[in-house]
């Protein structure tokens, strides 16, 4: 049985980030970053310049954001179209 990318379970989370992008943005910029120290360990074992994807990024911030401030070339990907917008508001490059 195959489904329709927006009606398979996947498509229905993609659905829901983009509903609440704003606020989820707006959330992550004002909540407490709990796994900030496993991603200052990642950065502390990587050249400044060295390339990271950031999978899932959002709209840019804590993670692009700080990795970007240490020196690495960040490429974020997302399925929401308004958290790739908000993350190239933040960081165009």
């Amino acid at each position: 049985m195959t489904h329709h990318p927006m009606t398979h379970p996947a498509g229905r989370i993609i659905r829901h980030y983009e509903k609440h992008a704003i606020a989820w943005a707006g959330d992550r910029r004002n909540s407490l970053w709990n796994d900030k120290v496993w991603h200052d360990r990642f950065v502390e074992a990587l050249a400044p310049g060295e390339s990271v994807l950031d999978l899932g990024c959002g709209p840019g911030f804590p993670v692009a954001a700080h990795l970007q401030a240490h020196g690495l070339k960040v490429t974020g990907v997302d399925s929401s179209p308004t958290m790739i917008s908000l993350c190239r508001q933040h960081l165009p490059d």
